[in-house]
């Protein structure tokens, strides 16, 4: 059965495999972005994860192709906390 999550400031152990609550890249949908997304909830953190997931499929669903090359969850529409900091890409005339 899945653990609800917890600030790890309140957890005391975490089980084997699990990350704490602060390790979890975390994301809210913006509230003047919200009829872009029907099924999302506007000034909610969720697991960013799981947001991706849910914008994916209902874009799927609507019979729409999901743009796999770029970030599914844009910063302009969506607000993220949590996480490691994002690794820095070289640019593509560096590699």
């Amino acid at each position: 059965m899945p653990q609800p999550l917890m600030p790890a400031s309140d957890a005391v152990a975490m089980p084997a495999g699990t990350l704490p609550w602060t390790s979890r890249r975390e994301a809210r949908l913006r509230s003047e972005h919200a009829g872009s997304y029907p099924g999302v909830r506007p000034g909610v953190w969720e697991p960013a994860a799981v947001l991706v997931d849910r914008v994916v499929a209902a874009r799927l669903l609507r019979g729409g192709q999901p743009d796999i090359r770029g970030r599914v969850l844009s910063d302009e529409h969506f607000e993220f906390r949590g996480g490691a900091e994002p690794a820095v890409r070289p640019r593509r005339e560096d590699r």
